[in-house]
């Protein structure tokens, strides 16, 4: 039950694994599907996906720009009913094999005795398709990870939903920022600060959770008071300079991806831009002044380039993904995907918005 990295083909079990370890309840998602595990160091998530959502990140490595704006694909885990690993079958990703040396990844348990971890409604119900594509976990690097998952799309269904699927989910876009703006919001985990931690409306680990339906009840005119409620966050240590440096860093990357995006002919359908950044500001401090350190033009936006974690020094400071491929393809001879850049278009000008405040 090894992982092959591409290229080489030299089977991992040859490089420095990690060791086998159970399978816990991942606890970093600000959204998504329900059945996401993660192994115990937290550097990986094992998420339950669809066949189509496999190819697609296999197809990304002919695509290496778009590649940079993904997580790091490490193979895919078939787990057995009782929620043990049956099979591993995997091609480790060349950027992962670089950074985080991945070996077996094992359960001792069953699916019922998982960590609970899981923060609750944020999730909708878990795919039942016993395959598990294995990612690198963005939040990984980072002390106090602020999370906020963002939707793209007036248009959530692929050509293959059914005609109720697509009714219910047209609803949503209407009455939601997705048909005016091309995206919403689909959840937050936001940390509050350790002065908080005892306050009833802060979950027990300090962070305050917004669920599925958090978004949804945003307007076009007033969508940005939930980046704000996400970058601005003063009792964290998280105050207007560093909220403002941190959407301009977004900025950076969402214009990365915009102009990859219109280069590329392809469809997202229901596909996310997942933003992360140090919610801890003496954190978030250091970790800037060492990005501003750093000789400018060595690093692209979307480059994963530091692990952040084993090290003295101070970690990452943001980082932004597309995540959830479930209905993406290639499009040959269509153009560019104008319902995914609608949102990623619409996010950029608040994040320029908020840049400039």
């Amino acid at each position: 039950m090894s992982l092959t990295p591409v290229g080489d083909r030299t089977p991992l079990g040859a490089r420095t694994p990690i060791t086998e370890s159970e399978l816990i309840v991942f606890g970093d998602a600000a959204a998504g599907h329900d059945g996401v595990l993660s192994d115990s160091s937290g550097s990986v998530v094992v998420k339950p996906c669809t066949t189509a959502e496999i190819e697609f990140y296999e197809s990304a490595a002919l695509h290496p720009t778009l590649a940079g704006y993904m997580p790091s694909y490490m193979g895919t885990l078939k787990l057995s009913s009782s929620g043990t690993v049956d099979e591993a079958v995997a091609t480790l990703g060349a950027a992962a094999a670089s950074s985080q040396p991945v070996g077996s990844i094992a359960t001792s348990g069953t699916a019922s005795n998982l960590s609970p971890n899981d923060p609750g409604p944020l999730r909708g119900k878990k795919l039942e398709t016993g395959l598990s594509i294995v990612l690198g976990n963005i939040a990984a690097p980072f002390k106090k990870p602020n999370i906020l998952d963002v939707k793209l799309g007036a248009q959530l269904w692929d050509d293959g939903a059914s005609l109720q699927k697509r009714e219910r989910l047209d609803k949503v876009a209407a009455e939601t920022t997705s048909k005016s703006l091309g995206f919403r919001i689909a959840g937050m985990k936001v940390w509050q600060g350790v002065d908080k931690q005892n306050d009833p409306s802060v979950e027990a680990t300090g962070y305050r959770v917004y669920d599925k339906f958090y978004g949804r009840k945003f307007s076009a005119d007033n969508v940005i008071e939930g980046f704000k409620e996400f970058l601005f966050v003063p009792t964290a240590g998280v105050g207007d300079d560093l909220g403002r440096t941190v959407a301009g860093m977004f900025l950076k990357q969402v214009e990365g991806m915009q102009k990859t995006l219109e280069a590329l002919e392809s469809r997202m359908y229901s596909a996310s831009v997942l933003f992360v950044y140090e919610g801890d500001g003496e954190a978030l401090k250091k970790a800037l002044e060492e990005e501003e350190s750093r000789a400018p033009g060595t690093v692209q936006p979307g480059e994963d380039d530091r692990d952040g974690e084993g090290d003295d020094g101070p970690g990452k400071a943001y980082d932004a993904k597309l995540i959830d491929f479930a209905h993406a393809t290639w499009t040959p001879g269509q153009g560019p995907d104008e319902n995914a850049l609608h949102g990623v278009r619409s996010t950029a000008k608040i994040l320029r918005d908020l840049a400039r405040m």
